[in-house]
């Protein structure tokens, strides 16, 4: 008889919110940029602006959610509904999964710059361990409707 097989299962909800707009696919939307003379890769303007819409309606949720330490460091599944404008864009939550997570702000300029650390839902995307992906047409309301879940490892079959 073989051993029992471990596997990730849906827990309570975390949190339930929508982020207005589309994920630009995170692969897609690199640019390269000239830094001091040296050539570096950086978020297209698309996945940048949806970065500054979705970070604001992550830190929204967290304020709905009573009776939990923010931010949330245990293993998570999300499951997101995305409807995009037309269906010429790639499915791939990328952005919105690094929204989740904390955000480190770079405060100054030289030696002095220093990292400032934004609270959000969870601490770092390599929480997420399940996910669920849909992808949706929607040309009147383009958004990413978003649910976490805590998330725990069980045994497949155990009762």
């Amino acid at each position: 008889m073989a051993a029992p097989q471990q596997k990730w299962v849906w827990g309570d909800l975390l949190a339930r919110f929508v982020i207005p707009g589309e994920p630009a696919a995170k692969g897609n939307s690199r640019e390269i940029v000239q830094f001091g003379g040296r050539a570096a890769l950086r978020k297209g303007d698309k996945a940048l602006a949806f970065e500054d819409i979705a970070g604001p309606k992550v830190k929204d949720a967290c304020t709905k959610i009573v009776g939990l330490e923010l931010p949330y460091e245990g293993e998570v599944g999300v499951h997101l509904r995305i409807y995009y404008f037309d269906g010429r864009s790639d499915l791939d939550g990328s952005l919105v999964y690094d929204a989740l997570q904390n955000k480190k702000n770079w405060i100054g300029k030289g030696k002095g710059k220093k990292a400032q650390i934004e609270p959000r839902l969870i601490k770092n995307d390599r929480q997420v361990v399940l996910k669920h992906e849909e992808r949706f047409i929607d040309k009147a309301r383009p958004r990413v409707e978003v649910a976490v879940y805590k998330a725990t490892l069980a045994l497949a079959g155990a009762a």
